[in-house]
């Protein structure tokens, strides 16, 4: 596998430890960073220059041990090596955007990006927790054993379904992950108090006892599958295949949830008619959405008007 940095990275990583902010550089070696580097100013090729000015901050990053602390942690994942072709480091300005991702091209070669902040470089032992819980997220992608798949197989779900599904997913994978850091002796990035408290929120349909008995299962799970997952993120509430009007399910005629629904048994003959002519496998007892019986009321109000 290749280690491959982002040359705005690498150069931003080396000026953090030049600022002063990396309290281990010492200043002889700051002075002598600086000395190499106006050095490189007299090349006149543009191209040799930024070549030359690439491997000065790529040596100091090594000098420094920044390197170090990635090379570390990918011998605590055997799979990442063995299995990627390249792993490159590229520089993020926001907290939001850190983060790590498996790419596959057409031929099947696998290449992730591990994304950071350099001031990530900082605090050695917040960089370590944080690239050690992406790493298991990569190791978890490229292990055969948890069944990835790069989209979720969500038939029936509408957009905003499938966005609260997607967050669903990565909530239970988070907690997955950290449960076996911490059995192992190292530091979640959340404590299991916070993450069984965000599994509450995300499952507040739930029963208490459920609520507890499957994030605990989540939480001691040393081999989690993408499979399990899924049956916890596609239909939690069980409303998909329910054939009646209730609170959070899915209108059957647009599929988006409502907790508003109409009574059909009063509907007039001329609506009834064009319900079943748009949805012939519609039954009364199934109901529909306000939303939707305003929209056959203007409608049908709208072709008396013309008719009159």
């Amino acid at each position: 596998m290749q280690l491959r940095y982002d040359e705005d990275f690498i150069e931003s990583a080396a000026f953090l430890c030049t600022s002063g902010k990396r309290k281990s550089v010492p200043s002889l070696q700051i002075v002598r960073f600086h000395r190499e580097r106006e050095r490189l100013y007299a090349i006149l090729d543009p191209d040799e220059r930024n070549t030359a000015f690439f491997n000065l901050h790529l040596d100091w990053f090594r000098e420094w041990g920044l390197e170090k602390l990635i090379t570390d942690l990918l011998k605590e994942f055997p799979l990442l090596p063995e299995k990627l072709a390249v792993l490159a480091v590229r520089k993020t300005r926001n907290k939001n955007d850190d983060g790590a991702e498996l790419y596959v091209n057409e031929t099947g070669q696998r290449s992730a990006i591990l994304a950071l902040r350099p001031e990530s470089f900082e605090r050695d032992a917040a960089l370590r927790d944080y690239v050690r819980h992406e790493f298991t997220h990569l190791s978890d992608m490229l292990d055969p054993a948890f069944g990835y798949a790069p989209t979720l197989d969500l038939p029936g779900l509408n957009g905003a379904q499938q966005r609260l599904a997607r967050e669903r997913y990565r909530l239970l994978w988070d907690i997955t992950i950290d449960g076996r850091l911490a059995a192992a002796g190292r530091s979640p990035m959340q404590p299991r108090e916070q993450h069984a408290a965000a599994f509450a929120r995300g499952y507040s349909f739930w029963s208490e006892q459920r609520q507890t008995e499957t994030f605990n299962s989540l939480w001691e799970c040393r081999a989690p599958h993408h499979a399990d997952f899924l049956a916890l993120i596609a239909d939690p509430r069980g409303l998909r295949d329910a054939h009646r009007p209730e609170p959070g399910a899915s209108c059957p005629l647009c599929d988006f949830p409502t907790f508003q629904w109409a009574d059909a048994t009063v509907l007039p003959p001329a609506i009834l008619q064009r319900i079943t002519a748009e949805f012939p496998a519609w039954q009364p007892e199934q109901s529909l959405c306000s939303r939707c019986l305003e929209t056959y009321e203007a409608t049908a109000s709208l072709e008396l008007a013309s008719a009159s």
